[in-house]
């Protein structure tokens, strides 16, 4: 398998999520959490109840299914390619790359994941949900919608700068997942940056330094990104967000492997 071949397999377990809605995320706290503790709690679920009302807020839930398109470049290469991705509520998706040496998909039909590369293999596994499905997991529980229900565990980490900007820290395992960190802008509470928490094991053999969310466009009423980069110590994948289309007919069958496992 060529360099470009690892490349691109590795960013397509990135895409779906990434270009999914408002990721809920949350933090557990025992039963016998001090006040200080407690504070830590209230204030993480208020930031990402500020950053969902920034995405869009109750327009985010009227999205019930979603395409984008749009154009990839790769720091190495002088070909540009493009991308595409599928979402279907409550729990399938779909990214595609298509690349001057072959498409690559990455998909789940909420049961199991599947991959395929150009060579045509396809293997399938757990699959996992994006930033939708971390929304249903808010949802469930006691005592209501609560960020804490779709987080393993998250805990505030301070401030930090981007581009001249302050950004509010938080470190965070939204279940099923890989610990991250994410930057929030102090100022619009969207998302401006992701990172593997690598002290803490994050996102295991992908060659990621961090994702960069440079901005964001609004589509019925819910701001997505509209630029975004993933940056590794090797290359850098551009995406440009050039078309969102929401609620339109996808069928199930999109998101089956064909291998039909």
């Amino acid at each position: 398998m060529s360099l470009l071949l690892k490349k691109t397999t590795a960013v397509l377990l990135i895409l779906p999520a990434l270009v999914a809605a408002a990721p809920g995320q949350s933090f557990r706290a025992g039963a016998k959490a001090s006040a200080k503790a407690k504070d830590q709690v209230d204030e993480v679920e208020r930031l990402l109840e500020r950053h969902v009302l920034a995405q869009g807020g109750v327009a985010i839930f009227r999205v019930k299914t979603r395409v984008t398109r749009g154009r990839v470049e790769l720091s190495t290469s002088p070909l540009p390619g493009n991308f595409e991705s599928y979402e279907k509520a409550p729990h399938m998706e779909m990214g595609i790359i298509n690349t001057p040496i072959g498409q690559f998909i990455s998909a789940t039909d909420g049961v199991s994941r599947w991959r395929q590369a150009p060579w045509g293999a396809a293997t399938t596994g757990v699959g996992l949900g994006g930033g939708e499905s971390l929304l249903r997991e808010a949802a469930k529980g006691k005592g209501g919608f609560k960020f804490r229900n779709a987080f393993a565990a998250s805990r505030l980490k301070g401030r930090a700068k981007i581009d001249g900007r302050d950004m509010i820290v938080l470190a965070a395992t939204p279940k099923g997942h890989k610990p991250t960190i994410m930057y929030f802008d102090a100022e619009t509470y969207l998302l401006r940056k992701q990172e593997p928490d690598r002290v803490a094991g994050g996102w295991g053999g992908i060659p990621l330094k961090a994702i960069y969310i440079d901005s964001y466009a609004t589509v019925d009423g819910v701001k997505l990104p509209a630029l975004f980069r993933i940056v590794t110590d090797e290359y850098t994948m551009t995406f440009r967000v050039t078309e969102v289309r929401h609620n339109v007919l996808i069928e199930d069958a999109l998101f089956r492997s064909p291998e039909g496992k």
